[in-house]
């Protein structure tokens, strides 16, 4: 809790504790001087971020009208309990402190290695493209890249904010406007995390296992903090690219700040021309009876994209893969500003992983077929864009973590019937060998939503926090992505022979539940050769192959 949290609770506590208790010398001073105390807190609390006092300004309005409507009336003094008055005192002061405790402001989980988390931001420019998304069509690509990284001891320093207050006017602000409420996420500027910026590299390091990253449509690089600085506090580089325009509002080192492109709002409002027609593809794809419907709802997505209706994520998919292969270019170029340019000499860039959450999980599973110093990949919930893991097998190892699909399906308005089965169930694996890779892992988390898959389901308690996030515990949902996640890069990336994903099953056995590609073999080999072909021929034309 913030300060001001617990001036606001204090007042508001006091004013009852008074209001019970009609014998306190001089009840009516102070009674006005402790909800006089609550305004004027809850007040300064709205103007530091913190929107939820607005609830403590209410009821500390309504408590000083009351006394002033009491000495209006010059009602005689009572004696004994104001059972009538009291509960209703009480339930109000309730109120305005339940709105406090719904959005909790604690600091983020503590990573649970052994180093400290240092952290430092950048900016890489691609003068080559110009004028993409929202762009000017002079404009350069610009991308803002931060990075995670373990930290010799810090003494005497102050964690790094969730947010600065420049990135809660602007990025926080624009995530709060497309769920509907701009204000939303800028209380989350309170919060700390366990990340020291600038703080010196970890003495002698070097070859140590690098992470690429992207964020979710429309959210920003840090989305997924407390999973980095887990990364990193086990010896882990992890470096994130904030997609400009596509992302919440950027704010680059220097101060600039490139908005969000005005498009994203009308997408999350589902305004666009082709909405209806997008919309009722992906229900067929998610919540389709047979693998035949889901199958042609897939495809038929793909091929209206391709012939301009919906493309905007096509468009997107190409443009995020690059991004990431360039700030990789960068990194193992050595052109990168001098702090930066240390961290990547300490890093292993040969052989990367790469991961990402919702769309920046289709990212990471494009750049593994792309991209040859892709070692292995984590597609956290996300899906395919654009398009080319479709009816291949992964070259590398590969995580996919999935959400509870009921929830997604849902949100949809599709029903999914049958057993769970990957939303992904067609991409990563041939369809002739799905189910049988080794190294390729599908895990869906219970109870879990998509947007719960991120730190977000740390800041919003329940029951406020089911309908956005999952009913999933906060401790679960960060924790199996944490263990999931690094336990699979220990195994494929570091080489280690820790027995994954075994251990992290038995950990999770409540909340985790493996997903296979057996159906999908079993299907595809009911197939007769011309059905198969026809399949393919049309898989191909949608890939662009």
């Amino acid at each position: 809790m913030t300060i001001l949290d617990i001036l606001l609770i204090a007042a508001l506590a006091a004013f009852v504790a008074v209001w019970w208790i009609r014998r306190t010398p001089h009840r009516g001073r102070w009674l006005t001087v402790l909800a006089g105390a609550a305004l004027v807190v809850g007040l300064a609390g709205i103007w530091d971020d913190r929107w939820q006092a607005g609830a403590g300004v209410v009821a500390a309005a309504v408590l000083l009208l009351g006394l002033l409507a009491s000495r209006l009336r010059r009602t005689p003094p009572r004696t004994g309990l104001p059972w009538v008055s009291g509960p209703l005192v009480t339930l109000l002061a309730a109120a305005a402190v339940m709105a406090l405790v719904l959005f909790p402001v604690w600091p983020l989980p503590k990573p649970a290695g052994p180093h400290p988390v240092g952290v430092r931001s950048f900016e890489v420019t691609d003068p080559g493209r110009p004028g993409l998304i929202a762009a000017r069509p002079d404009e350069p690509r610009r991308l803002l890249v931060r990075v995670w990284y373990p930290a010799s001891p810090v003494k005497g320093a102050r964690p790094r904010a969730y947010f600065s207050d420049t990135e809660a006017r602007h990025t926080a602000r624009t995530l709060g406007a497309l769920v509907g409420f701009p204000p939303f996420f800028t209380y989350v500027k309170h919060v700390r995390t366990h990340s020291y910026e600038d703080a010196p590299l970890l003495a002698g390091a070097k070859g140590l296992p690098t992470v690429f990253y992207s964020h979710g449509y429309t959210s920003f690089l840090a989305q997924n903090t407390a999973l980095m600085e887990h990364l990193a506090s086990h010896g882990y580089v992890v470096v994130s690219v904030q997609h400009t325009y596509d992302s919440s509002t950027t704010v680059f080192p220097d101060g600039d700040v490139a908005p969000a492109d005005p498009e994203l709002f009308r997408l999350a409002r589902e305004e666009s021309p082709d909405a209806q027609e997008t919309a009722a593809l992906q229900r067929r794809a998610i919540g389709g009876a047979t693998l035949d419907d889901r199958l042609d709802g897939y495809l038929r997505l793909r091929e209206a994209a391709l012939a301009g209706r919906g493309d905007r994520l096509l468009k997107s998919g190409v443009i995020w893969a690059a991004d990431r292969m360039l700030v990789h270019d960068r990194l193992q170029g050595g052109d990168v500003p001098a702090p930066i340019r240390e961290i990547a000499a300490a890093a292993r860039l040969d052989r990367v992983g790469e991961m990402g959450m919702s769309f920046g999980g289709a990212t990471s599973g494009t750049v593994c077929i792309l991209d040859p110093r892709c070692g292995a990949g984590v597609n956290l919930d996300g899906g395919d864009f654009p398009f080319q893991a479709f009816g291949r097998d992964m070259p590398v190892p590969f995580l996919m973590f999935h959400s509870d699909l009921t929830g997604l399906s849902r949100q949809l308005g599709a029903e999914v019937e049958g057993p769970a089965h990957s939303f992904n169930e067609f991409s990563y694996e041939s369809f002739g060998g799905a189910g049988a890779k080794s190294d390729l892992y599908r895990v869906q988390l219970r109870e879990s939503k998509h947007l719960g898959l991120s730190d977000f389901s740390l800041f919003v308690r329940r029951p406020a926090r089911d309908a956005l996030f999952g009913s999933t515990p906060a401790r679960v949902t960060i924790g199996a992505q944490n263990d999931f996640v690094m336990g699979f890069f220990d195994r494929h990336l570091r080489g280690l022979a820790n027995g994954f994903p075994q251990g992290q099953m038995e950990a999770y056995r409540d909340w985790v539940t493996p997903l296979t590609g057996d159906a999908v073999r079993d299907w595809w080999a009911g197939k007769t050769e011309a059905e198969r072909e026809a399949i393919e021929a049309r898989i191909a034309a949608a890939r662009g192959d």
